[in-house]
Formats: structure tokens, sequence, C-alpha cells
């Protein structure tokens, strides 16, 4: 029997295996379609205002600062059945912070206006039901496990801070192999076509920890907390009647209409974008009169 027959075979009731195998994508491909078009247009607008700017120290400092009281109101308020201990980030945020603005840099801190009303919202939504709050974490963490992943690594190479480590790359070879295969069986199980699963592939781990990059490493393996995190969503979203799941995809397309607003807030991204130009403006320059005087 192939490797996906048997995956088809043993989860023909939805149940899932392993922590780092087989998870039933129906839910996910549900909220995805439903939020995929907030999703889209948050995407287009991220890499727009940081196509050039995030290997600049001060603008992604302060984009974690922005989203620091985020992740810190869900590990306060949500329990580790919705949200498992090892997803948790404040702590690091925080030694990130201590790096770059110094061991006291909570004595002049605080969340800016966008986020107390962002706090506001999600206190309102918590009181409602927690399960609308977790609506929020599981769309974070996610794109913290994703997104995150992929911009801090390209923030690293840009600093010159990522040296694979001997085995590196060989290690990171065969896990995206494995999570190719995984990818594909949940693809096959639920109809998904080639274009969903290149629309969102695994990010390559963050597997180096320098000084003042912990924000975005996970000491666990990306597809395993992945996996975990989409256990718990499924286990709570199969039982929703309608009423809750439309408001659940309601908070859901929420966080990314709200994400917006606090990403807006980020300080020093127009100064490093156009630092950047006017560096790639004189090495093009330079280019240019190099070959010139060269064919004189």
């Amino acid at each position: 029997m192939s490797t996906v027959e048997e995956h088809s075979a043993d989860n023909k009731a939805g149940e899932d295996l392993g922590d780092d195998g087989y998870v039933d994508m129906t839910f996910t491909k549900e909220l995805r379609k439903a939020t995929k078009d907030v999703h889209n247009l948050t995407d287009v607008l991220v890499n727009a205002k940081f196509a050039f700017a995030l290997s600049d120290d001060e603008v992604w400092y302060d984009g974690l600062l922005a989203f620091y009281e985020l992740y810190k109101f869900f590990e306060t308020r949500l329990p580790e059945r919705l949200l498992p201990k090892e997803l948790h980030r404040a702590e690091a945020f925080e030694r990130d912070f201590a790096y770059f603005y110094g061991a006291n840099w909570k004595d002049t801190y605080e969340p800016r206006p966008v986020v107390k009303k962002y706090l506001e919202h999600l206190e309102k939504v918590s009181a409602q039901n927690e399960l609308l709050l977790f609506a929020y974490a599981y769309q974070m963490y996610m794109a913290l496990m994703s997104g995150g992943q992929m911009l801090q690594k390209k923030r690293m190479i840009a600093r010159k801070l990522w040296i694979f480590p001997k085995g590196d790359k060989e290690e990171q070879q065969k896990q995206a192999e494995a999570d190719a295969e995984v990818a594909t069986a949940n693809a096959a199980s639920i109809g998904m076509d080639k274009e969903d699963l290149e629309a969102r592939p695994m990010p390559a781990q963050v597997t180096i920890c320098p000084p003042g990059c912990e924000a975005t490493f996970f000491p666990v393996k990306i597809n395993v907390l992945k996996a975990k995190l989409r256990r718990v969503f499924n286990s709570q979203y199969g039982s929703f009647d309608d009423e809750l799941r439309a408001a659940f995809i309601e908070e859901s397309r929420n966080v990314f209409r709200l994400n917006l607003e606090v990403v807006r807030t980020i300080k020093g991204v127009n100064r490093a974008n156009l630092k950047k130009l006017a560096i790639a403006a004189i090495f093009i320059s330079s280019i240019y009169l190099a070959i010139k005087l060269a064919t004189k």
C-alpha cells in the first residue's frame, strides 16, 4: 500500500496520527477559503511596505514591538488546551527587546494607540467566547511559523547572520522532503490541487538563533507545531454549530484587517527603503560607469 493510501485508510474518520504526521485539512481548507481575500490583501501590502526594509534592525524590532502585546495577551488568556505552551513567544520577544533596546526597555515602553484599540477588541471577543479569541491566536501563531520564518531568514541572510551549521543543509533537505510527503498526502485526501500546495509551501525553518533572533526561533520542528495547532483547531471547529462557525470565520477575517492597522504604525520603513534604494542606485550607476569606461 502506498503512503497516501495508508494515510487515507487510517484516517477515514478524520483522526490524526503522530505529532508530525497526517492532519485532516478539511476544516483548514474551509477557513483558508473564507479568509483568502483579506489574507492575500495583507500579503500584498506587507510585501510592498517591507520590500527592502526588513534587514534594518530598527524596522524589525519595532515590528516585533508592535505585535508583542497581542502574543502576550493570547498567552495569558488562553488555556493550554487551546494554546500549547511550546508555542508561547512573549518571553522570547522580551529577550530580543532586551538585546536591541537594552535591559531597561520596559521603562520607556508604551503600547501604541492602535494596539490598545486592538486589545480592547480582544477583551470583548474573549468575554464573549474564548473560542473566538482562539481564532486570532490560530492565525497569529500560524503566521509566525510561516511568514515569520521566511522574513527572519531573509533578514538574517541580508545581515550575514545566516551561517549553516555543519550538516544543516542536508538536514533541511530531508525535512523539506518529509514535509512535501505529508503535504501531498493531505492534499490528496481533500482534493487539493498543485496550485494550493505551491501557494503556501512549508517554509524552511530558522534553525539557528543568534542573539536578538529568538522571536521566530522554535526549538521544536515547525511541522510538528503546526500539526499540533491544527489538531486543536480541528477538535474545536468541528464541533461548532453554524452560528459559532460563522462568528469564528468573521473574527478570523478581522485578524488580517486589524493587523494591517498595526503594520501601518511600524517605524523606520520609509527611511530604510530609501536607504536601500539609494545604495542600489549607486551600485547600478557604478556598474554603468565602469562599463562605459571599459568600452572607451
